[in-house]
């Protein structure tokens, strides 16, 4: 039993050192910028960068107070922005603990599902600015 548990033990790190060797990274480049909806700053949302080649990968990354900060691979990307806010349930429609409110998503569907937003990360040095317009109409 005991030889067993030192397999497992041993083959665990052995996997370990196999991942994400130096060779494997993807080199990234900071993009930060502003999401704004209606002219004021997205309270909550995310946004998620999704690359256009498959050799890259996509990026999501939380937006507080309108900003947000991402590390990115060089390349172009989709962008789908959502946002929630509490909102009262459909007439009828209770939560699983029985609340009468929930979370929803609340921006248009060409933000997110439908979106006509996209990103293009440069790799220039230095920080790079992406700003995210957003309006309901």
């Amino acid at each position: 039993m005991r030889f067993y548990h030192l397999l497992v033990l041993g083959s665990f790190f052995l996997g370990l050192l196999g991942c994400g060797g130096s060779g494997s990274q993807v080199p990234t480049h900071e993009v930060k910028g502003k999401v704004t909806y209606d002219g004021a700053a997205l309270p909550d949302g995310v946004i998620f960068f999704d690359s256009t080649k498959k050799d890259v990968p996509s990026y999501s990354v939380l937006v507080k107070e309108g900003a947000f900060s991402a590390h990115l691979a060089k390349g172009n990307y989709t962008v789908r922005i959502t946002g929630t806010k509490t909102a009262p349930y459909p007439a009828g429609t209770v939560g699983a603990n029985g609340e009468k409110e929930g979370p929803i998503q609340y921006l248009p569907a060409k933000y997110n599902t439908e979106t006509i937003l996209s990103a293009d990360v440069t790799g220039a040095s230095g920080s790079q600015e992406v700003d995210f317009t957003l309006k309901s109409k």
